[in-house]
């Protein structure tokens, strides 16, 4: 029976059949609709595939930039890369070093720290791949970030400098950063073999030589500092080399009980440079230790009159004589 017009059966009401039309259409037009969206959608991740794809550079264009020294695009197409794939290690380790050599030529602290701490993360994660490409490479550049990070890091910078020299991978500044870094963290006598090693590899440095010679005299070879001292300041005109040189210099005199020689060589820096707080500072250590107490707190108040912060001359003046 038909509820709502009794003469008609079911199927013949005309009313019931206009509606049943009705609901048709409109589920027709549901599913046209979803069917449009499904494939726009599907349309629009094709479209952002095939752009990702365009956007994407070539290795070799990658490494046409890396040879250029062009970082900041390297940087940008290494970034296009990994938005395609984040975990390509060719585009990490490319980006590590665009990150690392960026941050070195930046005077601003924070934003080298920034860059260094992208380097490290990219080199990092690209070495996670077993088929990462320059891995040697990779770990060369992976320890001086650390180096560049501070003291906190030089035992990582060590490890991985030492994994880049392992891996056949041993630029003349590879040993100069390990022998800084061992010298920095009280490893003295390994600092000493990595200077060595350096300096046979870059004889005429007079950085080098300074800084090997401050390892020999921690290490209490008095005689290996002074002559490595003696030929940094023989080698170089540089006014800050000469005068770090005269400094050592005149630690090594006052270690070995050479007092005069010590006075002279403080000295020659006031010579140079009459405003240096340190060379009074010094000169009073040394009259100190030949037990002149009045002429080494004459020498610590004139320091301090130069640099009224200096801590050793303010120190040395609060002790009781």
């Amino acid at each position: 029976m038909n509820p709502i017009h009794p003469g008609y059966a079911r199927n013949n009401d005309p009313y019931l059949r206009k509606r049943r039309v009705r609901r048709l259409l409109v589920s027709l037009a549901v599913l046209a609709g979803l069917s449009a969206l499904g494939f726009l959608a599907v349309a629009g991740v094709r479209a952002l595939g095939a752009g990702a794809g365009r956007g994407k550079p070539t290795r070799a264009e990658t490494l046409e930039l890396w040879e250029s020294g062009d970082y900041a695009s390297l940087l940008a197409a290494c970034d296009s890369a990994l938005a395609v794939d984040p975990l390509d290690s060719f585009f990490l380790t490319f980006k590590g070093f665009a990150s690392f050599y960026s941050g070195t030529a930046v005077p601003e602290a924070e934003e080298r720290l920034a860059l260094m701490d992208e380097a490290i993360f990219s080199l990092r994660k690209a070495l996670v791949d077993p088929k990462a490409p320059l891995v040697p490479q990779v770990r060369y550049v992976l320890g001086k970030a650390y180096f560049h990070k501070g003291q906190d890091y030089y035992d990582e910078a060590l490890a991985e400098l030492e994994a880049a020299v392992g891996g056949g991978y041993s630029p003349v500044d590879a040993w100069e950063y390990l022998a800084l870094a061992a010298q920095a963290t009280g490893q003295t006598q390994l600092s000493l073999g990595y200077f060595a090693e350096a300096m046979s590899r870059y004889p005429e440095s007079s950085e080098l030589k300074l800084a090997a010679a401050r390892a020999s005299l921690d290490s209490g070879d008095l005689a290996k500092a002074e002559s490595l001292a003696l030929s940094a300041a023989a080698s170089t005109e540089d006014a800050y080399l000469l005068e770090r040189a005269d400094f050592l210099l005149g630690e090594v005199c006052r270690a070995g009980g050479r007092h005069d020689e010590a006075l002279a060589r403080y000295a020659a820096i006031r010579e140079r440079n009459p405003e240096s707080a340190d060379a009074w500072y010094h000169e009073g250590l040394v009259l100190a230790d030949k037990g002149d107490a009045i002429g080494a707190r004459a020498a610590w108040r004139k320091a301090i009159s130069i640099d009224p912060m200096h801590a050793g001359a303010r120190q040395k003046l609060a002790e009781r004589s």
